[in-house]
Order: structure tokens, then C-alpha cells, then sequence
């Protein structure tokens, strides 16, 4: 019995407390509660002055000067406490404001079920059959009618209906209707219905209050995030026309002038195009972290070495500012990616001098038990308690009113790291204090070995000359890839279709041992096509790289089922070459 009672309950009574919107659906139900309640007063006094003129003729002086004096002491505490309400500061949003104003509305609830449970013994005595069930009908109907009382506040409700209902059951008993059993249960029987409506009720009103909750922070989560959004394309597109700009401006001026046409010229042109094609892969990051193309791989390094080749990147940037940055790292050795370790801290590193303007940014690391703790310490702003978990959200920037400021960014090194983190299942914390700085932690796990080989060779492997097929539709990608790897040794043979790939097929014209396709041609043919037109026009097997410019989490997923290697536009020399000679030890 008591399980089927708790079954019910949490049915039809379900907890609140426990929702992540708790707070919110606590007062919502209590505004839409006090709204009515002005006007559900007002309507009872109305009714109780009825009653009261329906026995006028029939009850004694006494029980009248009862009932007008009954109506008149539960109006006034009805009309001051509402008063008081209405007074009341509404920001206030604490549970303990919710609640003292519910005990407000059970004591309420209390002194009007006793006043209409007085009904019975002030007129039954003297009422005719007619005017005791007039009485009755009125009363059911007048219960019925808020709603929205048996709907946010079944309890007050309840209170309100028990004391009336069964001092009208009890009194019923003694009246004569002639041997009639339906005006005996006819109370007992509203009450239990009204009781199990109002239960009814409140979980349709629950579930409609979450609803509207969820479905307003929804909206307003879109919003903000389409505000980021378009603050974000505002920014990235700055971004990335500075570069582009400078870049443009060096080949320009190469090209008009011979005498530009030095190494120097050439070097700050590969500069330029290098800094546009990192911002492009901070956004290409967000894209192949969503579809889960990022694998980790864990090996043994030197936490010193580390530190060391990535603070040496953003020392330049630092100097440039006039701020110091320092290195304390240790002598220990990582189990970790390396590649996701690096790009990690490189994010938190950047963000520490982007948004410093003075003073020092420090990078360090010490053995916290089993784990290595490296340590970013900065004397920035800083970030307002409340706006710190904003932060790793992508597209959203704080104003220096927020408690940030500095050079302008896409908003997307923090959301980065604290994927990577996760991809990585790496312990991060941050710790920020407006006017004083940041500090960002993240804990990485000690090698075990007592040999760790030495860090791996990052020169390029040379490569046999091979016959190589790039497949692009965009002539200036053939043109310069064709350019990179003829001078690297390797004979090319440039398809701009599908159609071309089947005739140099079917001609026999040229052999392949190796190729490099987009994934976008014309007519809406992508790499699939290209691999299964390979497959099927050559009789053995050709490896075959896939370069991409997409985005979408979706399409990368099914290029990474492929398993095909896979580039993401713009692609660098060594990682291009670099990624042919594992195509070949496929």
C-alpha cells in the first residue's frame, strides 16, 4: 500500500526541488498564484454575502451577526495581506520568500475553510430541504472555480476544502430527505473528486510552467548565441583580413617590383598566409572536435621541453606588449598526446598575453602526486566569478567592463581547451579575481617508465619519387599543389572532374601511386565517387588522400569512416608530405 501511495505521489506530485529549474518553477507558480488571488477573495466575499441574503429570512439574528462578522474578519486579513504582497519587493526571487508567503496563503486558506465550515451550524437548524442543498450547489460550484489554486498549490487547496466539505457531510447525516442516500455522500463525494482534480491538475500545471521555462531559456539561449555568433563573424572576419591583407600587399608588391622579390619579402608572405591559415584552424578545431575526428595518442615527453618550444611562440607577442613571460618548469617527463597537450596550452598561453596589459604572464610546473600540475598565471583583469564558466562557451568574448580587456578574439581558445580537456579526460580548473589576474591549471598525468625515450624527430622523411594524381576543380590549387610536389621530385597529373579521372583511366595515359583528391567537384560529386572510380579503373590499389575545406561535423565523420588520411585546408608543406609517406605505409 505504501509503495502504490509513493507511486501515485510521485506520479501525479513530482518533486521540483531536484530540477535544474527549481528556482524558476518555485516562482512561477507563486506569481501565477497571487495574481489570482486578489480576485478569488473578491469573488468569495460576493458569494459569502449571497448566503448570507438566502437565509436572511430564515436564521437568527445571531447567526447572521456571525456570518457578516465572519465575512468582515477574513476580508480584512484577506485585503491586508494582499496589500502586503502587492508592497512587497518581487525581485526578491529566494526560496524563503516563496515560502513565507506559501505559509501567508495556507493561513489564508485556514480562516476561510473554517468560515464556510461554519455554514452547517449557523444555518442548517432553521433551512428548509430547498434552501441546504441550494446551499450546497453553491459552495461546489464556488470550489471548483479556481483553478489555478488546485493547480500550483494542491495543499492550500486541500486545506481550504477539507474543514468545509466535512462539516457539511457531518451535518447532512441529520437532515431528513426522506430516506434519499445521494444528499448524504454528496459531499464527501465532491470533496474527493475536487481533491483528486486538483492533484490532476497540478501536474498539468507543473509540466506547462516547465515547458514555458525551458522553452523561454531556449530562446533566449538562441539569442545569445546568435548575437555571439554575428560578434563573431564581425571579429573573424578582421581577423582574417589582416593577414590576408599583408599578404596580398607582399605579392602585389613582388610582383610589380623585382627588386621585392627577396627572401625577406617571401618569408613575411609565408608569415601572413600561416597566420590566416591558424585562425581558419581554430575553427576547423570546433568542427573535428564535434564530430569526434580527433583521436588521442599518448607517449612519454619532457614537460620542460615542452613549456619551453611553446612559450618561445608567444614570447615575440608578449615582448611586443612590454610583458615578461616566464618559464618555471621542471625536470619530469608527461604520458600524453603531445599534439593535444600542445594545442591546449597554446590556447591558455595566448589568451594569458592577449588579455594582460601590463605585468608578467607565468608559465609553470610542479608534481602534484601522480600528475604533473602546469600552471598559466597571468596579471590581467581578471574574470568576474559569475562569468567564468561563459568563457568556455564558444563565440562569447567579455567586454573589459566584464572584467577583460585587451586585443579582440574569435572566442574560441577557451571552448577549445575545454574540449580537448574533455577529449583528453584531463582535470582543469581556473581561478580569477577582477583586478588581480587569472590563473589556469590543468593536471597531466606522470610518466611511469624510468626509460622515456627521446622526444621524436619532427624532420621530414624523405620520400621516393612517386606519380602522383591530385584531383581539384580549382585550377589555382592543381597549379600549386602540382608546383610543391614537382619540386619535391614527383611527376604529377592534374584531373579537374570525375569525367577527366575516367579517361585518363580507360586511356591508360597515367599510372598512379598515389592520390590527392578534394572532396567537392563539380555536379555535386565528392571524394566517395573519386575513391570508388580508382577502385574500379585500376587493378591494383592506389592510396588516396582526401583534402577538405568542409566543416561539418557529419561529412568529416564519414571522410574519418573512409579511412582514407584526410587534410583540412589551407594544408602546409610538411604536414602535406608527411601525411603522403603514412598514405603509403597503409
Amino acid at each position: 500500500m505504501t509503495g502504490l501511495v509513493k507511486r501515485l505521489k510521485d506520479e501525479f506530485l513530482p518533486a521540483i526541488d531536484k530540477h535544474p529549474l527549481a528556482e524558476e518553477i518555485h516562482w512561477e507558480r507563486h506569481s501565477l498564484f497571487m495574481a489570482e488571488v486578489g480576485s478569488r477573495m473578491v469573488g468569495s466575499v460576493i458569494v459569502a454575502c449571497i448566503v448570507g441574503l438566502m437565509f436572511y429570512s430564515s436564521a437568527t439574528s445571531t447567526a447572521l451577526l456571525t456570518w457578516f462578522s465572519g465575512i468582515l474578519f477574513v476580508a480584512v486579513n484577506s485585503w491586508l495581506l494582499i496589500r502586503l504582497h502587492y508592497r512587497s519587493d518581487h525581485r526578491q526571487r529566494s526560496a524563503s520568500y516563496i515560502r513565507k508567503w506559501h505559509w501567508i496563503n495556507l493561513y489564508l486558506s485556514v480562516i476561510w475553510g473554517i468560515f464556510w465550515a461554519l455554514t452547517p451550524f449557523l444555518f442548517f437548524p432553521d433551512a428548509s430541504q430547498i434552501q441546504i442543498l441550494s446551499l450546497l450547489l453553491l459552495v461546489v460550484v464556488a470550489s471548483s472555480m479556481p483553478s489555478v489554486t488546485m493547480g500550483c498549490y494542491p495543499d492550500i487547496y486541500i486545506t481550504f476544502l477539507t474543514p468545509v466539505f466535512f462539516s457539511f457531510s457531518w451535518h447532512l447525516l441529520s437532515v431528513d430527505f426522506g430516506g434519499e442516500v445521494l444528499p448524504l455522500i454528496i459531499a464527501p463525494l465532491t470533496w474527493l473528486m475536487l481533491v483528486l482534480f486538483s492533484v490532476v491538475i497540478h501536474r498539468t500545471h507543473m509540466e506547462s510552467i516547465i515547458l514555458r521555462l525551458e522553452h523561454r531559456k531556449a530562446h533566449q539561449a538562441a539569442d545569445e548565441r546568435t548575437a555571439a555568433k554575428t560578434r563573431f563573424i564581425a571579429v573573424a572576419s578582421h581577423d582574417l583580413r589582416q593577414p590576408v591583407q599583408a599578404a596580398r600587399l607582399y605579392a602585389e608588391s613582388m610582383l610589380t617590383n623585382s627588386n621585392m622579390r627577396t627572401q625577406d619579402t617571401a618569408e613575411k608572405l609565408a608569415r601572413s598566409l600561416t597566420s590566416a591559415s591558424s585562425l581558419l584552424d581554430r575553427l576547423l578545431d570546433i568542427s573535428k572536435l564535434d564530430a569526434g575526428a580527433m583521436e588521442v595518442h599518448k607517449e612519454d615527453f619532457s614537460v620542460s621541453k615542452l613549456l619551453k618550444e611553446i612559450s618561445a611562440v608567444h614570447s615575440a607577442h608578449a615582448l611586443e606588449k612590454g610583458l615578461q613571460l616566464q618559464v618555471l618548469d621542471i625536470d619530469g617527463y608527461l604520458y600524453a598526446d603531445r599534439g593535444v597537450l600542445t594545442e591546449i596550452l597554446d590556447n591558455i598561453i595566448a589568451n594569458a598575453v592577449r588579455y594582460t596589459d601590463s605585468g608578467s604572464v607565468t608559465v609553470s610546473a610542479e608534481k602534484v602526486g601522480t600528475e604533473i600540475q602546469i600552471s598559466v598565471t597571468d596579471t590581467g583583469c581578471g574574470i568576474p566569478p559569475e562569468k567564468q564558466d561563459l568563457v568556455f562557451e564558444e563565440f562569447v568574448q567579455l567586454e573589459s567592463s566584464e572584467g577583460l580587456a585587451g586585443e579582440s578574439g574569435m572566442g574560441l581558445g577557451l571552448p577549445i581547451v575545454h574540449r580537448l580537456c574533455h577529449l583528453h579526460e584531463l582535470r582543469y580548473d581556473l581561478e580569477s579575481e577582477v583586478g588581480k589576474g587569472t590563473t589556469f591549471r590543468i593536471f597531466v598525468a606522470a610518466s611511469e617508465n624510468k626509460f622515456v625515450p627521446a622526444d621524436r624527430n619532427t624532420k621530414r622523411v624523405e620520400i621516393p619519387p612517386l606519380r602522383i594524381m591530385v584531383v581539384d576543380d580549382d585550377p589555382l590549387i592543381t597549379d600549386a599543389l602540382s608546383m610543391l610536389l614537382v619540386s619535391e621530385g614527383h611527376d604529377v597529373w592534374v584531373c579537374h572532374s570525375l569525367s577527366r579521372v575516367k579517361s585518363t583511366a580507360c586511356e591508360n595515359r597515367f599510372l598512379p601511386d598515389l592520390v590527392i583528391t578534394d572532396d567537392r567537384l563539380p555536379g555535386s560529386v565528392t571524394s566517395t565517387e573519386v575513391r570508388q572510380t580508382i577502385k574500379g579503373e585500376f587493378d591494383r590499389h592506389i592510396p588516396i588522400i582526401v583534402m577538405t575545406g568542409n566543416t561539418s561535423p557529419e561529412r568529416i565523420q564519414e571522410l574519418r569512416a573512409s579511412g582514407c588520411p584526410l587534410l583540412f585546408k589551407p594544408v602546409g608543406s610538411d604536414e602535406l608530405m608527411n601525411t603522403i609517406r603514412v598514405a603509403l605505409e597503409r
